[in-house]
């Protein structure tokens, strides 16, 4: 038995390892927020809070905020809700189920990079796909820039997401929903209920541990989106479409501000930590009683 033991820590050593790498990272990363390193030469002066005073001072830092907040709110309650109500009429599909998933489930095998190039183009005032097939139908695209405007930029972006994400959610309700006992539904039918009321009211409060997974899923991709940002509009026009994580990188490598770029993924660490551990929390008391 004491072999054995042996061999499973030996097993253990390169994840360790790497787990250990991971959070010298994060202590580094505190450790630099905190001084004033500047350019390519490391400057280890401490300086305390400066920089986060500074991001925090930042109208700039603000917009970004914002930013992330409206991928929040505009990207996690779409994708959660149409993903939940099409699991439920794919579940009572039939065998148009298997293929049909499959579809939406595509999206999720592309990179951001691919989508963002993908919808950059479908957006693009002039040639894209969506202004032809308006034009094509007689509507007048001069006012519709899309992605070229300040106001609609990020709102365009956030369909570029949705559109992704929807198949996740999708696959997590549908497998929730076939976890709900038969007789349950057929019992509501039975008594009357329509089917937004046995959507609503009966499946709905019954997959409440899919909600969570998705909106926490959801909401870390939100804290964490760069990709498409960068390879859409590059935060503009202007700063309009700016979130935390570009803004780290522009930051860091444009600017070679590191201290204030390690300051900014101290943020996006802070929010993440925020969104995930109310779900660990959730998982493991359900694992103990189970």
């Amino acid at each position: 038995m004491r072999y054995y033991r042996t061999q499973g820590l030996l097993f253990l050593i390169p994840i360790v390892i790497i787990i250990g790498i991971f959070y010298g990272m994060i202590v580094w990363d505190f450790v630099v927020a905190f001084t004033g390193w500047q350019g390519l030469q490391a400057t280890w002066k401490f300086v305390g809070g400066y920089h986060f005073i500074r991001l925090f001072s930042s109208t700039r830092f603000w917009v970004n905020i914002g930013n992330n907040l409206r991928w929040l709110v505009f990207f996690i309650v779409p994708t959660v809700l149409v993903g939940f109500i099409l699991a439920y009429f794919l579940h009572n599909l039939g065998r148009g189920e298997k293929i049909l998933w499959q579809i939406f489930l595509f999206p999720m095998a592309l990179s951001f990079i691919i989508t963002g190039v993908l919808w950059a183009w479908m957006y693009d005032p002039s040639s894209g796909l969506i202004n032809s097939l308006l034009r094509a139908i007689g509507v007048n695209t001069s006012q519709l820039g899309w992605i070229a405007l300040p106001s609609s930029a990020i709102y365009c972006m956030i369909i570029a997401g949705f559109w992704q994400y929807l198949g996740f959610a999708l696959v997590i309700y549908l497998g929730a929903i076939k976890g709900i006992p038969y007789e349950m539904v057929e019992a509501a039918k039975v008594d009357g209920a329509s089917h937004f009321t046995v959507l609503f009211r009966v499946i709905f409060p019954n997959v409440g541990h899919a909600t969570l997974i998705c909106t926490t899923m959801l909401a870390i991709t939100t804290v964490k989106v760069f990709d498409l940002v960068w390879v859409m509009t590059r935060g503009g026009p202007g700063v309009s479409t700016e979130v935390l994580p570009y803004l780290m990188y522009r930051l860091t490598f444009d600017s070679r501000d590191i201290g204030m770029g390690a300051a900014t993924s101290i943020v996006i660490l802070a929010l993440s930590a925020i969104m995930v551990i109310p779900y660990s929390l959730w998982a493991l008391k359900k694992w103990v009683r189970v």
